[in-house]
């Protein structure tokens, strides 16, 4: 077992210290493989509802940084031809604010 110390891991828990520990083997012949890692107990229980909460709020926060770009590159090329616009600040950002069903999927689509 990696010594691990008891003041940084306090709060977590046996089952995922007994995760990494697995993980941290130095033998890969003894070394948990992926496809025992996927059924450990903590990814079971644990960390898969977590996980998808926090893989939403990540994909969530990258298209929202992606779409500010846009935005700000959009909003910078059309000040610099004209003023034509009378949209503000505030209305571009609201306007990319929520992510769409639509744009998760074509991620997944992308992906696949």
């Amino acid at each position: 077992m990696v010594g691990l110390e008891k003041m940084h891991w306090k709060d977590v828990s046996a089952l995922s210290k007994d995760f990494i520990d697995h993980l941290l083997i130095i033998d890969p012949g003894e070394r948990m493989t992926s496809a025992q890692a996927l059924k450990h107990p903590w990814i079971t229980t644990n960390a898969a509802s977590s996980s998808m909460k926090n893989l939403h709020r990540t994909i969530s926060q990258n298209l929202l940084q992606r779409a500010s770009s846009r935005a700000n590159s959009t909003k910078s090329a059309r000040s610099t031809r004209s003023t034509r616009s009378n949209k503000s600040n505030r209305s571009l950002r609201s306007d990319h604010r929520r992510v769409q069903a639509y744009e998760l999927e074509k991620l997944n689509l992308d992906e696949g």
